[in-house]
């Protein structure tokens, strides 16, 4: 052979072999492009499908709406015969099917099997209600094909499976591992989304419920559908409801006051509703029905439910019936000295009368005129105590003589009504510095309250006793009592007793306690009570001993009698 002919035959099989190599070559380069336009694709399609998720749920935990989207993606991703979402909704089970193949009943059972199962696996109690719903093409009978793929993928939320998705198809080995692959990676990155949105709408919601909680007001909120969503203690309190309540024991609560229809109308009208007065039991409250909205994608709202605040006006209510009673009684009990005053002047002008009738009449002018300033003085000192511009002078003076000097005032009064009333001063008690005369008020005030509440033969105690650096002084008696819910407006302004049988006509100011309570804490001391229904109560006060008298005290203690 010539060397030409060998050449010829060398460069020939080397261009074949050239040939062979850039076809292989060639066939690489597009395996690999073909790879990674699938993987561009799905790239693209994960990002899609997250981003979709995510403008479609917004800050919504509705797992429902989530897994829809997954779902109603998938034939965009591999084909299936039948696509199923399963979703735990409290007390049962939402099971959604999309047929994109016709399959028969048995089919569609053996997918529901399936994913109970799976589901049974992953929970520790599975609902046994299921809500079932089918949706594309129509199940054929006659189609006899099993499920031959499958697989299920759960969506988790902080630890916690809250769905599950099943695609299933009738041919054999249909799903690869690349394309299950990235369903788990979409269905994973949507739970890490998820938990953290369910933390954080958590920490939110843990904020509002405790700012909602410490409200004084009651506040609570329902949903479109009446459901109560939250409430605070002291709507609570307010309405008197059991652990578990809902919307009915809160409409039983406001009976006959129509709630559902002032919420109805809150919505409708998207506007507050207010009513400025409503009796629930035996307290009065403003109540406000607000719209509660949300912001849509398109930033219109919509109406999510109404909140509702209970602000309790009782107290505001009962001071303003008290001050219209307290100017009642004022009116009444400066008009009836008054006219004593005027009817004796009056006779006293027109009357040719004597010595002795005239000074009768300006005995009734002197006592009513005295009556009179005493009531004004009350008014005035009670006045001056809410400014806080009420002052006492104080000088050093004998507080035993002073609890002698006002119970024997009281002794004609006491034994006109058969009451027993004495002093236990079981201890000299040194001088110290108080205002006599405002003191004298504060016994005056306790003393007369006691004989006003205490039933014939009874007996009411004058008691002093030192403790420490501090004088407490006491009048107890066995009336009538104060109700333990009473005890606590006791020295409350305008208050006064309320059950009172023995003498429902001689009402006071109300003022007396309130001024007694002013009198001992302008002295640097404190007032308490101490009282049970039907046996009687005890009213008592701290005052300061001067600290200079402590040694004196000490050596000078000595029994002394009881004064009766």
């Amino acid at each position: 052979m010539s060397f030409l002919t060998s050449f010829w035959v060398f460069l020939t099989t080397a261009l074949d072999f050239l040939a062979i190599f850039l076809l292989f070559r060639n066939f690489y380069i597009r395996r690999e492009l073909a790879k990674r336009e699938e993987l561009q694709k799905q790239k693209i399609y994960q990002i899609t499908i997250l981003r979709e998720i995510q403008n479609r749920i917004g800050y919504s935990l509705d797992i429902e709406k989530i897994i829809d989207v997954i779902t109603g993606s998938l034939k965009h991703l591999l084909p299936y015969s039948t696509a199923s979402s399963m979703v735990v909704k409290e007390d049962r089970i939402i099971l959604k099917t999309t047929l994109d193949e016709n399959v028969n009943s048995a089919f569609i059972r053996q997918v529901k099997e399936s994913m109970v199962n799976s589901m049974s696996a992953l929970l520790e109690k599975t609902p046994t209600q299921i809500d079932e719903r089918l949706y594309g093409v129509t199940i054929d009978e006659s189609k006899l094909a099993p499920v031959a793929s499958f697989f299920n993928i759960p969506l988790i939320v902080n630890n916690k499976v809250v769905g599950l998705i099943n695609v299933s198809s009738t041919t054999p080995n249909l799903y690869k591992e690349d394309k299950t692959t990235l369903l788990y990676q979409i269905t994973e990155q949507a739970s890490v989304a998820l938990s953290r949105l369910e933390n954080l709408l958590e920490t939110e919601k843990s904020k509002l419920t405790s700012m909602i909680g410490s409200l004084a007001d009651g506040v609570f909120m329902v949903d479109m559908h009446k459901n109560l969503s939250i409430i605070n203690d002291a709507a609570k309190n307010f309405l008197n409801l059991p652990p578990n309540a809902n919307f009915y024991h809160i409409q039983v609560a406001f009976s006959p006051f129509d709630l559902a229809s002032k919420i109805d109308k809150a919505i409708k009208e998207n506007t507050t509703v207010e009513d400025k007065e409503v009796q629930i039991g035996t307290r009065f409250f403003q109540i406000f029905v607000t719209p509660v909205k949300r912001l849509k994608q398109d930033q219109s709202e919509a109406p999510i439910g109404a909140s509702i605040l209970l602000h309790d006006i009782t107290v505001e209510k009962n001071i303003s019936k008290i001050k219209e009673d307290f100017t009642n009684m004022m009116v009444h009990e400066l008009r009836a000295p008054l006219s004593a005053i005027k009817d004796s002047a009056e006779l006293m002008m027109e009357e040719d009368l004597g010595k002795e009738e005239k000074l009768k009449l300006l005995t009734i002018v002197d006592k009513q005129s005295k009556s009179m300033l005493e009531q004004i003085g009350i008014v005035l000192d009670a006045a001056k105590m809410e400014a806080g511009k009420f002052t006492i002078k104080k000088d050093k003076n004998d507080i035993t003589k002073l609890i002698k000097e006002v119970t024997d005032a009281f002794t004609p009064q006491a034994m006109k009504k058969q009451i027993t009333l004495k002093n236990e001063i079981p201890v000299a008690i040194p001088q110290f510095s108080f205002d006599s005369v405002h003191l004298t008020q504060v016994l005056n005030n306790l003393i007369s309250n006691s004989l006003k509440f205490t039933n014939e033969g009874g007996t009411i105690t004058v008691k002093t006793k030192i403790e420490g650096n501090m004088l407490r002084v006491s009048v107890s008696d066995n009336g009538i009592g104060i109700p333990k819910d009473e005890q606590k407006d006791l020295f409350s302004k305008y208050y006064q007793i309320q059950n009172n049988p023995l003498e429902l006509s001689k009402k006071g100011s109300g003022l007396g306690l309130y001024i007694t309570k002013g009198i001992v804490e302008a002295h640097g001391g404190t007032v308490g009570v101490e009282s049970e229904e039907g046996k009687g109560t005890e009213i008592f006060f701290y005052l300061p001993l001067d600290e200079k008298e402590d040694l004196i005290r000490q050596n000078t203690l000595k029994p002394v009698a009881t004064i009766n």
